[in-house]
């Protein structure tokens, strides 16, 4: 697959480079951690513990934010990150795990 540039390395991206909601900081690129105990969709089961990678920050038309991620240990996450298929939570469904 192609290498282009990361959305936070410099390429262009479509949504926000970083947000700050209820106080926590998010950026492209940034590493997050999947909440545990979450009642919502499938992958917040599946993924639950899981380290994710921020490769998007969209804000809907009702100002809702979305991170767009990948999954950190999955074989596939350049495929992923290359065609753009990106797993969505919302901010309060992952935790900062690094600055």
């Amino acid at each position: 697959m192609g290498q282009g540039p990361r959305p936070w390395e410099g390429g262009e991206i479509s949504g926000e480079r970083e947000i700050t909601v209820d106080g926590v900081h998010f950026a492209l690129g940034q590493r997050v951690r999947v909440r545990d105990g979450l009642a919502g969709t499938a992958h917040d089961g599946m993924l639950a513990g899981r380290s994710v990678t921020v490769e998007r920050i969209l804000i809907d038309m009702d100002d809702a934010v979305h991170l767009a991620v990948t999954v950190d240990d999955d074989p596939g996450q350049e495929l992923m990150r290359d065609t753009g298929r990106y797993t969505f939570f919302k901010p309060h469904e992952v935790e900062v795990t690094e600055p």
